[in-house]
């Protein structure tokens, strides 16, 4: 059974969306802030994390940031702000995804269900064999990228463009087909997804090897290769 952890202040909300997932199958963890997430997150093994946007003690985002830097487990934001920048920050912050209240529920369980798929489905793949190019690596047992005798982990999107770019290096692709093969119209379109988790995997491999990988094709898309 699926664990899910459900970090949202308004009570009645969190036991709704709980009941109805629990309903569904999964097992889920409710806390009610920031602090008390952090708490369960850091003593439990979960399979996904619902986080609201805005919690006390410790706000939504803030804790999206510090879980991801320990871990890839899948973040499905929980908002209630509707701007493409916000969202943007969500995801600049290493959330693989986000719905915006008022929301149906069938809509969020779908979310998680396109996102669970991606991630087993990645970690199926992953098992197979490193993934090389040009001095790197794609650790894909750990979701870790390595250079030499240093790594950086990656978020399953992060995980998911490095795959595809490097089993074709110098190819370029438009951001429409990184989207779709990302992301799979779990979001709403637009470019800024894309080059939003290409500008975090940019500067992690320019932090790891000191070198640029990816070049932006004016009307085109991204390409990625040594030369770049």
């Amino acid at each position: 059974m699926k664990h899910f952890l459900l970090v949202e202040d308004e009570k009645i909300l969190a036991k709704n969306i709980a009941f109805f997932l629990e309903r569904e199958g999964y097992q889920v963890d409710i806390e009610y802030d920031g602090e008390a997430g952090w708490l369960s997150y850091s003593t439990i093994s979960y399979d996904l994390i619902l986080l609201d946007w805005t919690l006390p003690k410790k706000d939504g985002l803030e804790l999206c940031k510090q879980i991801r830097k320990e871990s890839n487990v899948p973040i499905i934001m929980i908002t209630a702000k509707g701007e493409i920048l916000d969202k943007i920050i969500g995801l600049e912050l290493g959330a693989d995804d986000y719905i915006v209240k008022p929301f149906d529920q069938r809509e969020l369980l779908a979310r998680i269900h396109a996102l669970l798929r991606r991630n087993d489905t990645s970690n199926n793949e992953r098992v197979e064999h490193l993934l090389q190019y040009e001095g790197l690596t794609l650790d894909r047992a750990k979701l870790l990228i390595l250079y030499k005798d240093h790594s950086i982990s990656l978020t399953a999107n992060e995980y998911k463009l490095m795959e595809i770019l490097m089993n074709k290096p110098n190819n370029v692709y438009s951001r429409e087909y990184l989207y779709e093969q990302i992301w799979g119209g779990s979001l709403e379109y637009s470019e800024r997804t894309v080059d939003v988790t290409i500008s975090r995997l940019r500067k992690k491999l320019m932090e790891l090897s000191g070198k640029k990988y990816f070049q932006a094709v004016r009307g085109m898309g991204y390409r990625f290769g040594e030369n770049a």
